[in-house]
């Protein structure tokens, strides 16, 4: 063997065992895998039982120093045993990837711009979108940022759909605040809304506070207008070393002739407060979603109280009751009753088992509901 072929051996040996030392130096990975299973009784003649599944992997990469480029996807989301395919869910084009995230950042000093698909949010009910578009960051005394979101292209016959805002927050020792104001065009119904929104997070040891407001105004249509005010308190505390108890408070008025709002963007992240009680449950296929439009356009006023013990090192108890009555008489009376119980359990390292079950008596509802959910997780 000459020794010009040994040295390239040698080299080629120390590139091969190099290289995924330099990738993994770069990219870092996390995600979830989690395998549910879902059961629904309307207290009538209709039940039903399912069971899904999602493989969820992010990463990002560092390319250089402030510039990377983060990516998340889901892969065989669906419910087993649907889309009509032989050989399970995600085999076929057809039943792909769904991409989540996708966007590089470019940081420098106190400024910070996201360009791509991206996830934004402004309060629990102010903005809520995942979209493509620019997000730059000021990270100064007083952190701004600003962002523009493209949701449709419409071509050359009519303006484009978009969503836009800035916020604008301070943090002292013990709280941290934010005012926003966002909004979304829509011109091919016509749609022109904007809300205004201010958060308080106040930590005073003993207890922890959350309040924010959200105002609606604007163009629902070229002929109704749009509003809505939402209002959400918190309170919570450490009762002990192994139980936290906490309050919550939901106040939105009725509207019988303007459209009425609880939060603007395409509402990717969801909320379900009604119904969080920490198994990783909620704002799923069960619940109640966001608690505004619960008694439609007649508004709400609700009172929740909720709390966990943590009955060992492995295992987590907690339940929620919620009261809620329709704000607006005229347009709608009704009152509900929401009760959530469940658990959660570390099978082992990174590995926990959730369970959930709900309550749902509505006045005008001869029947209860009752919902039961169950997820198996892993984390990396």
């Amino acid at each position: 063997m000459s020794k010009f072929l040994k040295i390239m051996i040698v080299l080629l040996t120390i590139v091969a065992v190099a290289a995924p030392v330099m990738a993994e130096d770069r990219l870092g990975l996390s995600g979830q895998m989690r395998v549910r299973g879902w059961h629904i009784d309307d207290g009538g003649d209709s039940t039903e039982s399912w069971m899904d599944q999602r493989l969820r992997i992010g990463g990002k990469l560092s390319i250089a120093e402030g510039v990377s480029v983060t990516f998340r996807f889901d892969e065989t989301e669906k419910n087993w045993g649907d889309g009509g395919n032989t050989f399970g869910s995600g085999r076929l084009p057809q039943d792909g990837m769904q991409w989540d995230r996708a966007h590089l950042d470019i940081a420098s000093g106190n400024l910070h711009l996201r360009a791509g698909q991206q996830y934004l949010a402004f309060g629990n009910s102010g903005f809520d979108a995942q979209d493509a578009g620019l997000t730059l960051n000021y990270k100064g005394s007083i952190p701004v940022t600003a962002f523009w979101m493209l949701a449709k292209d419409n071509g050359k016959t009519t303006a484009d759909d978009y969503y836009y805002g800035v916020k604008a927050g301070h943090k002292g020792e013990s709280y941290a605040s934010s005012i926003y104001v966002a909004g979304q065009k829509t011109h091919t119904t016509g749609e022109d809304v904007m809300v205004v929104g201010v958060t308080l997070d106040y930590d005073l040891d003993a207890v922890a506070l959350y309040g924010e407001v959200d105002f609606f105004m604007g163009d629902a249509t070229d002929t109704v207008d749009a509003a809505g005010t939402n209002v959400f308190l918190q309170a919570s505390m450490a009762a002990t070393e192994t139980i936290n108890v906490g309050g919550q408070f939901f106040f939105a008025p009725g509207e019988d002739e303007d459209m009425n709002y609880s939060v603007l963007g395409n509402d990717f992240g969801g909320w379900d407060p009604l119904f969080a009680i920490g198994t990783g449950l909620d704002n799923e296929q069960i619940g109640a979603g966001r608690p505004w439009l619960v008694f439609g356009n007649a508004g709400i006023m609700a009172f929740r109280v909720f709390g966990d013990v943590k009955a060992s090192d492995d295992l987590t108890v907690s339940g929620s009751l919620a009261f809620m009555q329709s704000e607006d008489d005229d347009i709608l009376d009704d009152d509900a009753m929401a009760l959530a119980v469940g658990c959660k359990y570390a099978v082992m390292a990174n590995t926990s088992l959730g369970v959930q079950i709900e309550y749902i008596d509505v006045d005008s509802n001869e029947d209860e509901i009752l919902q039961a959910g169950t997820g198996l997780f892993v984390n990396f």
